[in-house]
């Protein structure tokens, strides 16, 4: 009996050479975060993988996309958000000022939350002093 990468392996090169595309889905067992992208080691025989996560930021469950894998391309490398609404699927600004999507575990910069206080309690013209 093959195993389940090789049996992968001969389905894509089948679709190839009937030139269909072909897609496959993984799903894993975490909400948030992971240790492999694909648990049964197929990535390196794949031309294109796309990660799809929930993200937690700011308490509010969010979906972030990424293009981890393009074969042959100069894909983005930015993590963006997207929805999914009546309309259809909307790619969004990609997130910044804030690290660590992937492993589930965000972590806010320094620098973008100061500015982010300053535009809330900065200087104003309009206030009164003291």
């Amino acid at each position: 009996m093959k195993s389940f990468r090789e049996f992968v392996i001969g389905l894509t090169s089948h679709i190839k050479h009937l030139e269909v595309t072909g897609l496959f889905t993984n799903t894993t067992a975490m909400l948030m975060g992971g240790e492999t992208i694909t648990e049964t080691h197929i990535s390196t025989i794949t031309d294109t993988i796309i990660l799809l996560r929930y993200v937690e930021l700011y308490g509010e469950m969010r979906h972030s996309l990424a293009i981890l894998k393009m074969r042959g391309t100069q894909h983005e490398k930015d993590i963006r958000e997207y929805m999914i609404d009546s309309q259809g699927m909307h790619i969004k600004d990609p997130f910044r000022g804030v690290h660590g999507i992937l492993t589930g575990t965000p972590t806010y910069m320094f620098s973008r939350e100061r500015q982010n206080l300053f535009d809330m309690f900065g200087p104003s013209d309009d206030r009164a002093d003291g």
